[in-house]
């Protein structure tokens, strides 16, 4: 009985043992429980209070944006990584972009001018006069600019000056497609001496593989007889073994109506410096191919002349009151003087060139009407002559003595006392 009571006594007060464990750390639990919660409110606080002063700024770019709300296991939230907005671009006005203008390319001037930018057809029969005008004058005030006459256009041109002396340096005239004269008598008035004139200019070029045509057929039919004056046309050597009285020239339009008695010259140069011709072909002028007056410095090679063995007065390359010229490594077929040398020349030297048909090289005629002719330092080289009626020759008129003597005689002499310096080569 005693072992028995005493087991009883012993399991009574472990129970209450137990009891009152329990009942403290149900206490302690509590206890432990409103310390964190009243910690963490005090951390929420604080997390608040930081989080307000730092975006104080940039609450613009977080309206309505949600809080994050920081874990409750640790005892301080770390700093919320705020991505900084982005920089908002700044709106830039685009300027519209104007169509480009004649000659011009990219906002900056441009050096080449086309004639189909400023209205040329190239249809081989709309005047295209004012076009290549106004391609020149644009070209005229930019150095080292270029006009272009484009490949595979035939351009109908009337009488035009490619004049200075305001235009600027070394100017280049490509020349690849085709220029045509009128066969209308209309465009020419009275006469004109010339039909492409380019005048008091530094530097110019005409260069390219294109074409200068004067369709000089209408003009040759109206042609006096009588001209050349010492009758050369009985020294001509016939093709064909048989000497016609009037040989036959090429039909004209019977629309172009009678042309006038003063012939143009296909392409002159007046007045200028450092003149460059090459490459091109100059055919069927009226008269004169190539003409250089009172120019310095002239270089011709490369190109060539063309036109029938009995066009009247069709010289080749025609050259007066000129200096330091050369022309060599080009091809001239006409119906007079291959080359022809007038007074006032001097420093030209001439090789290596095609002649025929033709009259040959010729310097004069010098002195007519008793003036003094200079001509000096003449070199004439090289020279492959066929089917001409001379080779080189010089030509003066004779002094007149007698106010009856007919001023169409000549004499093979040169009366050198007309000029001072002589004859050089």
């Amino acid at each position: 009985m005693k072992g028995v009571g005493l087991r009883r006594l012993t399991f009574m007060f472990l129970v209450a043992f137990l009891v009152w464990s329990s009942s403290i750390e149900t206490c302690i639990a509590r206890k432990s429980k409103h310390w964190r919660q009243r910690r963490h409110a005090a951390s929420v606080s604080l997390y608040k209070k930081k989080t307000k002063d730092h975006s104080h700024g940039h609450h613009n770019y977080h309206n309505g944006g949600t809080k994050t709300k920081p874990p409750p296991y640790k005892t301080t939230p770390p700093s919320p990584k705020v991505k900084a907005p982005p920089s908002p671009k700044p709106k830039v006005k685009v300027p519209s972009i104007p169509p480009p203008q004649k000659g011009y390319g990219n906002g900056q001037q441009s050096k080449v001018f086309d004639v189909l930018h400023f209205g040329a057809k190239g249809d081989g029969k709309t005047d295209d006069t004012k076009a290549f005008q106004a391609a020149w004058a644009a070209a005229c005030k930019v150095q080292a600019s270029t006009v272009v006459v484009p490949a595979k256009f035939i351009f109908l041109v009337g009488p035009i000056s490619f004049s200075g002396p305001y235009c600027q340096a070394n100017i280049v005239f490509q020349l690849d497609g085709t220029i045509i004269a009128p066969t209308d008598s209309k465009p020419w008035g009275k006469g004109i001496l010339q039909w492409l004139e380019f005048t008091k200019l530094k530097g110019i070029t005409v260069q390219g593989k294109g074409i200068i045509d004067g369709r000089g057929s209408g003009w040759w039919l109206d042609a006096p007889y009588e001209d050349p004056y010492d009758d050369e046309r009985k020294l001509i050597i016939p093709l064909n073994n048989t000497v016609q009285e009037r040989p036959p020239m090429p039909a004209r339009n019977e629309l172009s109506g009678k042309m006038p008695s003063i012939k143009p010259t296909a392409l002159r140069f007046y007045g200028s410096f450092n003149v460059t011709v090459t490459g091109i072909t100059i055919q069927n002028s009226p008269q004169c191919h190539l003409k250089f007056d009172n120019c310095i410095g002239v270089v011709v090679h490369d190109m060539s002349v063309s036109s029938p063995g009995d066009s009247p007065n069709t010289d080749g390359i025609h050259l007066q009151n000129s200096k330091d010229v050369l022309i060599h490594a080009t091809s001239l077929a006409c119906g007079d003087d291959c080359v022809s040398i007038q007074t006032g020349c001097s420093n030209v030297y001439i090789h290596n060139v095609n002649c025929g048909p033709g009259h040959g090289i010729s310097i004069g005629s010098l002195g007519k009407d008793n003036t003094k002719a200079c001509v000096s330092n003449i070199t004439v080289r090289d020279i492959m002559m066929h089917n001409t009626m001379n080779g080189v020759r010089i030509k003066t008129w004779q002094v007149s003595l007698q106010s009856s003597l007919p001023h169409h005689k000549r004499t093979s002499s040169l009366e050198e006392s007309n000029c001072k310096h002589g004859l050089g080569k």
